[in-house]
């Protein structure tokens, strides 16, 4: 093989070399962009096809189907403390529906249980902070959710909230 052959194969190499590479690097920047633009079209559509009745359903209640329920004052010893402390609350939960009063109602003792022992697994410095209550207050709503299977409590209000 003369020099001339063996320099023209070695561009041809370097060619082919450098065309799939520019291909690859295009043809990744091509899939992501086809990865995004269906993720677009797939979020839209799911929007476009339940928005209009989540949108409904969130706002079909009148002022007179919300009402809050009370629940009677609880006594808590909080974790790690033995005894010697304790967290008074009386909690107030804003109810979507007033329907659900009977199903609030029906399990009022178990909810009080869940709620101490919600309350009792926290350590003093968690329930002290008034950063961490807004998370308790969430745990608690869904706590309540799940016990009464129904997504009826909007809000939960610490009426009282006492510690010794």
């Amino acid at each position: 093989m003369s020099d001339k052959e063996s320099k023209k194969t070695k561009k041809t190499k370097k060619r082919r070399r450098d065309g799939k590479s520019k291909f690859l690097s295009i043809g990744k920047y091509f899939l992501v962009l086809l990865f995004l633009v269906g993720q677009g079209y797939l979020a839209y559509a799911i929007v476009d096809k339940y928005y209009p009745d989540f949108y409904y359903s969130m706002n079909a209640k009148s002022p007179d189907d919300i009402g809050i329920y009370e629940l009677d004052e609880l006594v808590v010893n909080p974790a790690n403390t033995n005894g010697k402390r304790f967290l008074m609350v009386e909690i107030s939960l804003e109810v979507d529906d007033k329907a659900n009063f009977i199903k609030l109602d029906n399990n009022k003792v178990r909810l009080k249980q869940e709620i101490m022992e919600a309350l009792s697994a926290h350590t003093i410095p968690e329930l002290v902070k008034v950063e961490e209550r807004d998370e308790l207050r969430q745990e608690l709503i869904d706590l309540i959710n799940s016990i009464i299977e129904v997504r009826s409590v909007r809000n939960l209000y610490f009426t009282k909230y006492v510690m010794q």
